[in-house]
């Protein structure tokens, strides 16, 4: 078990967690974690965002919904810029 101490930085208190445990965790500077109280333990883990591949979002689109007006408009627009696709 790793003991690490609460220290007091302006108004907040920070919690330092030593690098063995962040590689562990694949976590560094800047991640972003969440914390619960679980029967008098607090709990820290890392926060992932979930990843999606490709078929997944196509799955959740209506194939068959209508292009609103201003989509349209979009489309219809003249290509602007230095490139065109």
């Amino acid at each position: 078990m790793h003991t690490t101490r609460l220290k007091r930085v302006g108004g907040s208190v920070m919690l330092t967690v030593p690098p063995a445990l962040l590689n562990a965790l694949s976590l560094g500077t800047d991640n972003e974690v969440g914390m619960v109280i679980d029967n008098g333990r607090l709990i820290v883990e890392p926060h992932r965002r979930p990843q999606y591949s490709l078929a997944e979002l196509l799955a959740q689109c209506d194939q068959n919904a209508e292009i609103s007006a201003e989509e349209r408009e979009w489309l219809d627009a003249p290509a602007t810029g230095q490139k065109e696709i």
